[in-house]
């Protein structure tokens, strides 16, 4: 069973380190959620450079006659922890996904007196967000491989600088199919989050956008259409909540099962 499971998985190496810091800690992560960390879902993660990393594995529901699960991956924005997306992974859950939430180094759970985002300086604190992607690696490769998970179908939904990550995943990762992009901003940690979303070519792409943000959103969705001869793959939700309340934001995560679902699952 999986709450007395440690699961071991390795990473490939990182993309090249970004430069630009945003804000170091996420407004978001001061709201609270009303479901807390599930100690029974619990799993533990290993890095290709051996950081360890705390997750919650949501397993598929299934019965014998059922076809593998989607995965879905939910990546915490910088300064914040798995726990902002609790409420997300469960509701996802219950709608038929295997979802894998993670503590990226640094954060939460996975945070050691060496690698502390909240407590580092501007420096450490790039450098930690720019490996993270090989959390991202780790995660995602623990992911796909388990029992009643559909290898070839991965989700990716990231929040703030996490979509970011989501978008240079997905640039990689031919098993992604889709994208949910959460308050994005155009540039972060210097990756160009605009540029990333157009090499995506045609990958569906949903953009959760905050009022305050929808500036942004609506620049990287013309970008993407653009640089890809028209071609329309990026859809906006914009939403009525500030950025800081947008994850308790009533219609978030039934906007973003429905399109996954849309995307990802096959027609009945």
């Amino acid at each position: 069973m999986l709450s007395s499971l440690a699961l071991v998985v390795a990473a490939a190496a990182a993309d090249p380190a970004a430069t630009s810091l945003p804000a170091p800690a996420s407004l978001r992560a001061s709201v609270a959620t009303s479901i807390a960390i599930d100690s029974s879902n619990s799993v533990s993660l290993e890095t290709k450079d051996r950081q360890l990393l705390s997750a919650s594995f949501f397993e598929p529901k299934r019965r014998k006659s059922s076809p593998p699960a989607p995965a879905a991956m939910l990546i915490h924005d910088a300064g914040s922890t798995r726990e902002e997306l609790a409420e997300m992974a469960a509701y996802l859950h219950k709608k038929g996904f295997a979802v894998l939430t993670v503590d990226l180094r640094g954060h939460g759970a996975s945070a050691t007196d060496d690698t502390n985002f909240k407590e580092a300086d501007e420096k450490t604190r790039e450098t930690l967000w720019a490996m993270s992607t090989r959390d991202i690696d780790a995660a995602t490769k623990f992911l796909l491989k388990q029992d009643g998970v559909h290898a070839t179908n991965l989700s990716l939904v990231g929040v703030g600088a996490g979509a970011a990550l989501a978008v240079r995943r997905a640039a990689k990762d031919e098993n992604v199919r889709a994208v949910v992009l959460i308050d994005p901003a155009k540039e972060s940690f210097g990756y160009d989050v605009c540029g990333g979303v157009s090499d995506l070519g045609g990958l569906p792409t949903l953009i959760l956008a905050p009022k305050s943000s929808r500036g942004a959103a609506d620049e990287i969705r013309t970008t993407a259409h653009e640089v890809n001869d028209g071609l329309e793959y990026v859809e906006i939700n914009a939403l009525t909540s500030d950025s800081a309340e947008i994850l308790g934001d009533k219609r978030l995560k039934p906007s973003a099962s429905s399109w996954l679902r849309d995307q990802v699952m096959p027609k009945k």
